[in-house]
């Protein structure tokens, strides 16, 4: 007579190390992929630690994918994913979120910016790309922000935007192309505003 299978062992919680090391590697570029979206970096800051406040608790649940073993790629994913709602939810209510820091974070490293070329000119250029990002909508900003800057693949932004690869495709060439030509006539109207 066969013994019955013991039913498989729980998941094991990802540990606070875990997590904290997870928080280190993506905080900066959640942040990043947020002020994309609601141009505003205090609004973007709250929502990054409301993210991963969201991911903690789940991680303390033992809630895939924060599971010890588990796969960061998916964990990544589940932050974007659960970043650009929330992100959509404050948008339409026009409401700014106030946290408290998460413990482990390091707020300095949200505020670093790579120096590269002269500062006055990368202050324009950083202006009018935000000018530019500003004209387009939500779902097209994040779109671009998520394939080009961020790396993730199509069917991945499709999981996070809940729309199909093809629809993210297709929004990812109009908002390029929106881009460029609304970047073209913020460069222009900046340097114009510079001499």
């Amino acid at each position: 007579m066969e013994r019955p299978e013991a039913p498989p062992a729980p998941p094991l919680p990802l540990s606070a190390a875990e997590f904290s090391a997870l928080a280190r590697r993506h905080a900066r570029p959640l942040h990043a992929f947020l002020c994309g979206l609601v141009r505003d970096r205090e609004q973007a800051h709250d929502l990054t630690q409301d993210a991963f406040c969201a991911a903690w608790e789940a991680a303390q649940r033992a809630t895939p994918p924060f599971v010890a073993g588990g796969p960061e790629v998916n964990m990544r994913r589940w932050l974007y994913r659960v970043a650009y709602r929330r992100a959509i939810d404050v948008r339409r209510r026009g409401q700014v979120i106030q946290w408290e820091t998460l413990p482990g974070l390091d707020d300095s490293a949200l505020d670093e910016q790579l120096a590269v070329g002269a500062f006055d000119d990368m202050v324009v250029e950083r202006e009018a790309m935000e000018r530019a990002l500003g004209t387009l909508g939500q779902q097209d900003a994040a779109c671009l922000l998520l394939l080009v800057v961020h790396g993730f693949t199509a069917v991945e932004a499709a999981r996070i935007l809940d729309a199909s690869p093809e629809a993210v495709a297709k929004r990812l060439a109009r908002a390029k192309q929106r881009l460029l030509v609304a970047y073209r006539a913020e460069n222009t109207a900046a340097v114009e505003e510079r001499r």
